[in-house]
């Protein structure tokens, strides 16, 4: 799979799936700044609008059976964020260093 990331704006990363399997899918992700949370930190509203594309048979099945997967899919997806920002939180207190 080969795909191209665009930032159209300084909150928004699209992902364009270019080439193999996916061709032609999409998603976006859109960071929204929130208040800060009861902890002081800032907090960030993140949403993905994902749309995907395969001619694989599996791919119209699991469509089928979307609506029990989805629970699933949004744990793993909450789990990927938290890494993500205490990734992005290491890196930062890295770089804030003097």
């Amino acid at each position: 799979m080969r795909a191209e990331f665009t930032c159209p704006d300084a909150r928004t990363v699209t992902m364009r799936i270019i080439d193999g399997e996916g061709a032609s899918s999409v998603v976006e992700t859109h960071a929204t700044p929130l208040r800060p949370g009861p902890d002081g930190y800032p907090r960030t509203a993140v949403i993905e609008a994902v749309v995907a594309h395969s001619d694989r048979p599996g791919f119209r099945r699991a469509r089928r059976i979307a609506p029990a997967l989805r629970p699933l899919m949004s744990a793993a997806a909450r789990r990927l964020w938290r890494d993500d920002i205490a990734y992005a939180e290491r890196r930062y207190a890295l770089r804030s260093r003097p």
